[in-house]
């Protein structure tokens, strides 16, 4: 959809069931709007066809969504609507505003405490009544390279640094950016990783990403340990036993995964080397998603491109 004269959509499809009252919100702040709120089951053919923009987290499993005028997305990535979905050319793919950047680096750090202090050491060892010291490591001075430096990134990158870490980053551009220490592009991906403690996924899945960290890119990794907050297509997840068995990854902490739920016959759930926790990194709250798509609304009603638009091609 281009955006060259105002338009002033009036009919709002809310779907998405971690945040009952959204379309409370939205109604209140803008009664003018005509706003039906769904839960995914419950989106129907009929809601699709009245609805002139449908905001949520991901798509309805069945309707006309790829082909409406405005889709809003109010995760922290819109790979559920523009990866490899055949969403029409046409239609306006704006995002969130909201800033996941400090609740994501607050999990990656944690995870990162939970390894150098030892803690699933110290939990078996209670449950055992068992009196085993080990001493915890520092994770003051260790490296951490972030792949993606966007905002999410950057929020990360400053968590760790707030732990005494030393912070690089990875881009597709490789252009310089605050706070990381320096930034790469993904072709130098081996000699970034090189020594780095911790290895953190931070970017979108685009074509460029899928399966960035291959079987080749996981045996360059030299023992760093994972964290996946990104999304689970950018690991080759079929590789990461191999990848563990070896010690090319001294473990990982993974909130994403190629299918969520992760499916219970997964090898992942039963390793003491492997952290799993159900996509909570970064949260949505119900007005970080009204700010977002209220300001979109404006920029809309104004005529004006949204500075919250997604190019789908580059998938942000």
């Amino acid at each position: 959809m281009s955006v060259a004269r105002p338009w002033f959509p009036k009919k709002v499809l809310v779907s998405d069931p971690l945040h009952e009252g959204l379309g409370e919100r939205l109604a209140g702040r803008r009664p003018d709007l005509t706003i039906r709120e769904r839960t995914p089951a419950m989106v129907s053919a009929a809601d699709l066809e009245w609805a002139e923009v449908f905001v949520g987290f991901r798509p309805p499993k069945e309707g006309r969504w790829r082909e409406l005028p405005w889709v809003h997305c109010i995760g922290a990535g819109v790979d559920a609507w523009a990866f490899r979905t055949g969403l029409s050319p046409d239609t306006l793919l704006t995002r969130t505003s909201e800033d996941f950047g400090p609740q994501m680096g607050e999990y990656c750090v944690t995870r990162a405490l939970a390894v150098t202090q030892r803690l699933r050491h110290l939990e078996s060892e209670q449950k055992a009544r068992s009196w085993k010291p080990r001493h915890p490591e520092q994770i003051s001075g260790t490296g951490a390279l972030i792949v993606g430096t966007g905002t999410v990134g950057a929020g990360i990158a400053r968590a760790f640094q707030g732990a005494g870490c030393i912070t690089d980053g990875l881009s597709r551009s490789g252009r310089a950016r605050e706070p990381f220490r320096a930034v790469r592009s993904i072709d130098g991906f081996a000699d970034a990783v090189a020594g780095a403690r911790w290895l953190v996924l931070a970017c979108p899945l685009t074509e460029e990403t899928f399966h960035l960290l291959n079987r080749d890119r996981l045996a360059a990794c030299g023992g760093t340990y994972l964290i996946n907050v990104g999304r689970g297509a950018l690991v080759d997840e079929v590789a990461l036993p191999e990848a563990l068995d070896n010690k090319w990854l001294a473990g990982a902490a993974l909130d994403v995964f190629e299918r969520e739920p992760l499916p219970k016959d997964s090898p992942l759930w039963n390793r003491e080397d492997v952290t799993i926790s159900p996509h909570i990194s970064g949260l949505t709250t119900v007005p970080g998603a009204a700010a977002g798509f209220l300001e979109v609304l404006a920029d809309l009603e104004s005529g004006r491109v949204p500075r919250l638009r997604v190019e789908p091609g580059r998938g942000y």
